[in-house]
């Protein structure tokens, strides 16, 4: 079964931004690729795209469950921007990879990013010690935990419901500590949750809470 979380972003991406020390026009669109690698996790590998007029999309097979297939996914308008300043902040995500030794493998990150009117940019990395860089990524990493976190909650809504109370706990405790963002991304999963009268009304209530911030996230 394929679980879509249904949304596209319209039109270009739009995020003000500075590169190389320069100031870029306050509408500058961007499109981004961003793979992440790391074994032993449940999905060791997936990538989030966000392309320059079409959607912003997650692709990644966990290893156990349901594979959910392509998830098109909404962002908000300053996720996208702080996106866009972060990248644009980079100095062409240089310096890339830490020229320190003995890093432990923290998942082997791959970012492609292309500014309209500018030259592309790429960087491979386990570390890196570009702030700009290592916050963007840190930032999609938190995403697409969001979005994970989404499927697994369409699982068990369907498969195990007593199992949801436990999950949306823990995604309660990771959006406030900001290990998961742009919870806009999974709307109508927390739709269809806070709306199941039959569910347990905690998990209707942190759904309901959810929602809220989804729409704060949306006019910030």
């Amino acid at each position: 079964m394929k679980v879509w979380i249904a949304a596209t972003l319209l039109g270009w991406i739009v995020a003000p931004a500075l590169a190389q020390g320069q100031s870029l026009p306050a509408t500058r669109a961007y499109g981004l690729t961003f793979v992440y690698d790391r074994p032993g996790l449940n999905v060791p590998h997936w990538q989030i795209k966000i392309t320059p007029h079409s959607a912003a999309e997650y692709r990644g097979t966990p290893l156990k469950g349901v594979d959910p297939g392509m998830i098109f996914f909404a962002i908000s308008d300053p996720g996208s921007e702080r996106l866009g300043d972060l990248l644009a902040g980079s100095h062409d995500m240089q310096p890339c990879e830490t020229k320190s030794k003995g890093i432990a493998n923290m998942g082997q990150k791959r970012i492609d990013f292309w500014p309209e009117g500018r030259p592309e940019s790429h960087c491979a990395f386990n570390y890196t010690d570009n702030k700009p860089l290592s916050e963007a990524a840190d930032y999609l990493i938190a995403i697409a935990n969001t979005i994970q976190t989404g499927v697994e909650l369409d699982r068990l809504h369907r498969y195990d419901r007593l199992g949801l109370d436990a999950v949306m706990h823990r995604l309660v405790a990771d959006v406030k500590e900001h290990r998961a963002v742009e919870v806009v991304a999974i709307r109508p999963t927390l739709q269809r949750l806070a709306e199941d009268e039959a569910l347990m009304d905690r998990v209707r209530a942190k759904a309901q809470d959810l929602l809220t911030l989804a729409s704060e996230e949306a006019v910030k």
